[in-house]
């Protein structure tokens, strides 16, 4: 049997973010056997290669100005000539607007990231376009296919990405230990632990984090900050925001690329998280606590907050605003409503116990299991291939 070339676009299997945990699991997908695929993945700047399957980086220099459009075109010429296969571009829809310029007969596939909409409910411009162009869309989301619906005619799949939940069981007593070691001494046992996972961008509001922790601090609760980022100052400056909501000794800060089990033991510590974006295609902060037995508090906006278990940990839109040059919406929190939501997590775990909020949280997502989520994977990719 003749396999189909494929093509895989998107942020480096090799590298944390979002995109390329989602990447990469679905490059473990097309890589089966059965599938007859020939498969090359294509993103990401930091060495070394990819060992698991074919892999070629992509860094600034490679994506351009075009989001590595032309340089992916002439790797498919380099590999396969002008055989038809499938191009599946794991990114949002205005990165995807520059592969519509191809000429070679593929088939255009994309898993786009839907975190926001223009005032009428779709998108225009470049992100519309793409998404009307594409041959195959696939939404994260419920949410994020009533978007693409605004662009596109007819039905609109969408599917999750998953987690591999065993990663999320309990910590062990040497794993516990490093967590309070990470933890810092100022964490005292009393204290509400309440954690943050956010790359430091301006759509991942840190400041409604950092005052949050300030009105519950005023409210009379010991509470202690966890934060996880990429990088002190950049969109934010981390350093600033400690001192202006005065929590100083009240936070730690841990940098860098942990692994999922890392963090999963740093999450499980928590006794609520706060994910504070101003708009998630899907949200991995998110999924990532509930899996771990913890709380997620999270604003009633975007295709984050389908994934939010119970509506009284949701944070209400109080206005809108627009940005960019798309006129994306992004909603507007108040601290006192993230502080509310907070409470509310809070005062129901104490009312059910640790145990059994611990286990509620971690059924909410058990359908996000790639074991559970990979026959329906399968079928939709079987689905375009024919």
């Amino acid at each position: 049997m003749d396999l189909v070339p494929c093509l895989l676009v998107g942020d480096g299997p090799q590298e944390s973010t979002g995109l390329g945990k989602i990447a990469r699991d679905l490059g473990l997908l097309l890589r089966g056997d059965d599938l007859g695929v020939d498969l090359l993945q294509v993103g990401g700047s930091v060495p070394p290669l990819w060992p698991a399957w074919p892999h070629v980086p992509m860094g600034a220099a490679e994506r351009g100005e075009d989001w590595g459009s032309s340089y992916c075109e002439a790797l498919w010429l380099d590999r396969w000539g002008r055989a038809p296969g499938v191009l599946f571009v794991i990114w949002d829809p205005a990165r995807c607007y520059a592969f519509l310029e191809w000429s070679l007969p593929v088939q255009r596939w994309c898993y786009t990231a839907i975190d926001s909409h223009n005032r009428w409910g779709g998108l225009s411009g470049a992100p519309g376009e793409a998404l009307r162009k594409f041959d195959r869309v696939l939404g994260y989301g419920r949410w994020a296919s009533e978007v693409i619906q605004h662009v596109r005619d007819g039905a609109i799949q969408y599917l999750p990405h998953g987690l591999w939940l065993d990663t999320y069981r309990a910590a062990s007593e040497a794993e516990s230990a490093a967590v309070r070691e990470q933890l810092g001494p100022h964490l005292g046992r009393e204290a509400t632990l309440i954690g943050c996972v956010a790359t430091n961008q301006p759509r991942k509001d840190l400041a409604l984090y950092f005052e949050t922790l300030a009105t519950l601090k005023e409210r009379g609760c010991n509470v202690y900050g966890w934060l996880h980022t990429d990088a002190t100052t950049r969109a934010w400056s981390v350093d600033e925001l400690v001192t202006d909501c005065g929590l100083q000794h009240r936070v730690t800060v841990t940098l860098g690329n942990f692994t999922d089990r890392q963090l999963a033991c740093l999450y499980q510590r928590c006794d609520v998280t706060i994910a504070p974006g101003l708009g998630e295609g899907f949200g991995y902060p998110i999924v990532e606590s509930l899996a771990s037995g913890v709380p997620v508090v999270h604003g009633d906006f975007g295709g984050g907050s389908e994934l939010v278990p119970k509506v009284e940990w949701r944070v209400p839109v109080r206005a809108v605003r627009r940005e960019s040059v798309y006129g994306l919406t992004r909603p507007i929190f108040t601290a006192e409503d993230v502080a509310n939501a907070v409470e509310r997590a809070l005062d129901w775990r104490m009312k059910v116990g640790r145990d059994v909020c611990a286990a509620y949280c971690r059924g909410s997502v058990a359908h996000l299991d790639w074991p559970q989520l990979t026959p329906r994977w399968r079928a939709w990719i079987k689905e375009g291939l024919r």
